[in-house]
């Protein structure tokens, strides 16, 4: 055996050489890091869901470009859950056993959220949600960080401005599904706080068509509002509904559909006039906010919506615990993110030590002309609200 110092230094360059490729010492060759989720991209919730999606995609490639995290690059590893709670778990117990995923980001939807949290949370794995439904952030879910306005706080926006306007009366119309229920809580706890009285108030299943009987039988009340605790096809089956039916009320307003530029597809000039509340709007002086709407166009030729910006400011938030952290400690992650208090293209994050979201707010916004414009609260309205709401007929 050669002794020489030519060898030995020769032989251990080949070891170097060897662990790099391999992998060792956990530089940038280590490999990806792996950050799991399943999205509904099929089914009536595919399209908001879409938009939440491409603000994942948006700011992992955005992360990417800037060098990445830990020195590794980042890389989705996602599947359709089609809508599915049952599905959603066996997804994500797939991702954690099987794909062995780094990270975890949440589901579409609070009843996935609410299926896969035990599961999560069994793992001991960190993962910042878009559930806005506060039940999962009171302590049971620790390793669960709410990343959106909470779900009561929805539409205070829209009561806030029929208070204004002297309007008394609401019909309250609400999907059986967790998040609208819970929305409708808040809805009737606002109303009561500014002396609104609810005239009628029924849910309806959430595979309901046909809203002819359920709107009918609520216009009867005469209410001077109208609210839709809804996701967008309900949203629509509503107005449509209203609108055929000749149901006129002094203002319409309902969650998510109005956000979505499917809402006024679906109805043409039906929609103008419509309200509903967003927790992000493109006018908005939010930190990042006009790259944040470039950067989008430019990836997919069309203009995002809150559940875009949201997903996205929840990814960079993320990214910046786990920065905070420097390592992918689940424990620590959670913890440095819990501690996070940051201004985001969808407002200022900030938690409580639960992972409640006590920092994002809500706004309303209306259809006018064909288009999305923001009309409370006041001092960041960019249009005056169309009140009272025209006849249909």
């Amino acid at each position: 055996m050669d002794g020489s110092p030519k060898y030995w230094a020769g032989l251990l360059a080949a070891v170097v050489m060897l662990v790099t490729a391999c992998g060792g010492g956990g530089g940038p060759t280590a490999g990806p890091i792996k950050v799991g989720y399943s999205m509904t991209q099929t089914g009536p919730n595919a399209p908001p869901a879409e938009y939440e999606l491409h603000g994942y995609q948006l700011a992992v490639d955005e992360i990417n470009r800037g060098g990445g995290l830990l020195g590794r690059q980042l890389q989705l590893v996602g599947y359709d859950d089609q809508g599915s709670a049952s599905t959603a778990v066996q997804l994500y117990q797939k991702l954690i056993t099987s794909d062995r995923v780094d990270l975890l980001l949440g589901p579409y939807e609070a009843d996935l959220t609410a299926a896969i949290a035990p599961l999560v949370n069994s793992h001991r794995l960190a993962m910042p949600t878009l559930a806005a439904n506060v039940d999962y952030y009171q302590g049971q879910y620790p390793y669960l960080v709410q990343s959106i306005t909470q779900t009561p706080s929805y539409m205070v926006p829209v009561i806030d401005l029929a208070a204004a306007k002297g309007y008394k009366t609401i019909a309250l119309l609400i999907q059986d599904t967790a998040f609208p229920q819970e929305l409708a809580q808040g809805v009737r706890r606002e109303a009561a706080r500014k002396g609104l009285r609810a005239v009628f108030d029924q849910s309806y299943p959430a595979d309901t068509t046909n809203f002819g009987p359920l709107v009918l039988t609520a216009g009867q009340q005469s209410p001077d509002i109208i609210i839709g605790a809804t996701y967008l096809a309900d949203a629509i089956g509503i107005a449509k509904a209203a609108k055929a039916q000749d149901v006129n009320a002094k203002m319409f307003a309902f969650s998510i559909g109005p956000v979505e530029p499917q809402f006024a597809a679906g109805l043409g000039s039906a929609a103008d006039g419509v309200l509903g509340t967003t927790l992000w709007f493109p006018t908005l002086h939010t930190s990042g906010n006009a790259p944040f709407i470039s950067a989008y166009r430019r990836k997919f030729g069309q203009d995002p919506d809150y559940h875009t910006a949201m997903a996205f400011a929840m990814v960079k938030v993320f990214a910046q615990a786990i920065k905070q952290a420097g390592s992918l400690d689940q424990a620590k992650i959670r913890d440095a993110m819990k501690g996070l208090s940051v201004d985001t293209v969808a407002g200022h994050f900030k938690v409580t030590k639960n992972g409640l979201q006590v920092g994002y707010s809500s706004y309303a916004l209306q259809w006018q002309n064909g288009r999305q414009v923001l009309v409370y609260p006041a001092n960041v309205a960019n249009a005056q609200p169309l009140l009272p709401h025209p006849p249909w007929s």
